[in-house]
């Protein structure tokens, strides 16, 4: 799963990684975690050196897809705030 987003001027890029299979038959394996991949590319194409590889929120695995998407994005959208954005929030 792949999605972009704009926010404030910056393109931000988050793809998915599973880490594991899904178990269709046998319950006592362990469901996959998921990873999002993030890159953040300003409208100049100014972009950050390499990708970020998030696998975390709050200290948990994410547990879905959609989660490690939404985590993605916010911890893009926090750089930004934080780091990239030369307007103050």
């Amino acid at each position: 799963m792949n999605r972009t987003y704009e926010y404030r001027g910056y393109a931000i890029r988050v793809g998915v990684e599973a880490n594991g299979t899904v178990p269709l038959e046998r319950p006592e394996i362990g469901r996959p975690r998921y990873a999002a991949v993030v890159s953040i590319a300003a409208v100049d194409e100014r972009a950050l050196p390499s990708a970020l590889r998030i696998d975390t929120a709050a200290g948990l695995p994410f547990s879905s897809d959609i989660d490690a998407l939404m985590g993605g994005y916010s911890e893009a959208r926090r750089l930004i705030d934080e780091q990239l954005s030369d307007t103050p929030t």
